[in-house]
């Protein structure tokens, strides 16, 4: 258990509500037992629901795919929107031309963090992804047309399970924030 991986999801912990919240509604709707309605534990699982695995290959995709692309959409709106007002527009903490406060820096701020906020948590749990992989690719694998097609989206989960289990994507985000102020 990485003590890295606990302070990353604590620092995003909306998207890793959010990510949760939207783990258990699929859970729900593929009839996927669900262990514990705990959304906060403090272990590997933080920002997962806890859960029997898929039985079947669709199930197992949807459950790892679909949270992370509703967490995907609402973070870049918000993302977009934060990202607009402070870099582009300039929006700072204090209008000098009026001399006030600008309280709508504030607004584009939070809009800001809880984008990055979702968007560092867009990946299934690492156990998750790799019986996607099993069931994709295993002894008992799927059909060569599915294996094709699931390619790409099943890698890209695999490996981007893998960087949020080590805090990686928070790194990256605060870099590309560095960059998006001084540029």
């Amino acid at each position: 258990m990485s003590l890295v991986y606990i302070i990353g999801k604590m620092i995003t912990l909306p998207g890793s509500y959010m990510k949760t919240f939207w783990e258990h509604m699929m859970c729900r709707i593929l009839k996927i037992p669900v262990e514990t309605t705990n959304y906060l534990h403090y272990d590997e699982a933080l920002g997962h629901v806890e859960h029997e695995f898929a039985k079947t290959l669709p199930r197992s995709f949807l459950f790892c795919w679909i949270p992370g692309v509703l967490n995907k959409v609402f973070g870049a709106i918000m993302l977009f929107a934060g990202s607009l007002g402070i870099f582009y527009l300039g929006v700072g903490p204090y209008d000098h031309a009026a001399n006030v406060n600008s309280y709508i820096f504030w607004a584009y701020l939070v809009l800001l963090y809880l984008g990055i906020s979702l968007l560092c948590n867009i990946f299934p749990l690492v156990e998750d992804a790799l019986l996607l992989w099993d069931k994709l690719y295993g002894e008992n694998g799927a059909k060569l047309v599915w294996k094709i097609l699931l390619f790409i989206p099943t890698a890209c989960m695999v490996a981007g399970s893998y960087i949020e289990h080590y805090s990686i994507n928070i790194l990256l985000s605060i870099g590309f924030v560095v960059y998006g102020y001084f540029m």
